[in-house]
Formats: structure tokens, sequence, C-alpha cells
């Protein structure tokens, strides 16, 4: 009887559970699942009833019982991850990456080493001197071209870097843009832009 009473109060709280978890809590205990932990209790309770029960007699060989608990616990695992890979009950929503500014991804284009830009041009000391300097872009590149806005200058330079060439430097950068989508474009000129 303390069998049965403890399988209905654990398939209770498995099915109530969804009412006292919060979405901040990160879990979402879905139908599969509840389904899934209610078959399982009911198996464990099975177990502890078959314990109490008269004593059976066991297997003809050791080969069949061994056959039996892999098989048990390779279809358990199975379904566990089926389950897991169907319906995720997990939310993980990284707060920096959520809180991710435009500016900090398009300093991470600019350190794409695929990319390459710090191979030609320096921030604070660091990097290439066969490009412009790039430390203070935002503060000259408004100043570069008359009636040319910092951004225009900005992804004019990154999209035909040949219009216009920085006096001391030679015209050698390639046309970064053509391997960058928009998004990234924009993401390296935010960057490019808070760099005062």
């Amino acid at each position: 009887m303390r069998i049965i009473i403890s399988v209905v109060i654990v398939i209770t709280l498995i099915w109530l559970s969804p009412l006292f978890l919060s979405d901040e809590f990160g879990l979402r205990l879905g139908l599969p699942y509840r389904v899934f932990f209610t078959l399982f209790t009911l198996f464990a309770g099975f177990l502890f009833y078959l314990l109490r029960s008269p004593a059976m007699s066991p297997f003809k060989s050791t080969k069949t019982a061994l056959g039996i608990v892999v098989l048990v616990f390779g279809a358990s695992v199975g379904f566990i991850v089926l389950l897991s890979a169907v319906s995720p009950q997990f939310t993980f929503e990284s707060k920096a990456t959520a809180t991710v500014t435009p500016a900090e991804r398009g300093k991470a284009v600019y350190d794409d080493p695929n990319m390459g830009c710090f191979l030609c041009h320096a921030i604070n000391k660091t990097g290439g001197t066969r490009g412009p300097d790039l430390s203070h872009i935002a503060s000259v590149a408004g100043e570069r071209r008359q009636g040319m806005s910092t951004e225009g200058y900005l992804k004019e330079s990154l999209l035909n870097p040949g219009e216009y060439v920085v006096p001391s430097y030679d015209n050698i950068m390639p046309p970064v843009a053509q391997r960058l989508s928009a998004e990234q474009l924009d993401d390296l000129i935010a960057y490019l832009s808070s760099l005062k």
C-alpha cells in the first residue's frame, strides 16, 4: 500500500510541476517528459513491488540475464536521447549572448583571422602597419572626405577600398565586404565607429 501511495504522490508532483516552474527557472517539463516520468515512476513502483513479492526462479542463463539488462538499458537511454532531441526541456539563453551589442559583434568580425583586418591595420598599437591605424578612426573618418559622415566613409572604405586611399598608403586593401553578410558589415562599421 505504501508503494502505491508513493507512486501516486510522485506522479501528482510530475503533472503539477509546470504550475510551479517559472520561465526564469529554465526548465520546461513538457507533455512528452511528463508522460515519460510517469511511466518511469510506474515502472520503478513495479520493481519495488517485485522486491516485496515472493522469490521467483532466476534466469536460466547468465547470458539471458545480461541480455535483458543491456536491452532495457539501451532502450531507456535511446528513448531519453530521442525525447531530448525532439522536445528539449532546458532553455539556455546566455545573458552575455542576449546583450551583445553590434559593436561587440563587429569586434569579433575584425578579430576573425579569416578576415585578416589586423594584419594590415593596428588598433591601440596591436596589428599591422601596411594600412592606416584605426585606433581613433571614428574621430578622423568624418574629416577624411568632405560631406561624408563617419559611417558613410567607413562603409565606402569597406565596399570600395580604392575609392579613397589615405595619403602615404598604397591601394592594397581587398574588397573585404564581399566576404561579409549585411549584418556583419553593419556590425563592423559599428565597431569601427566606436573607436574614438
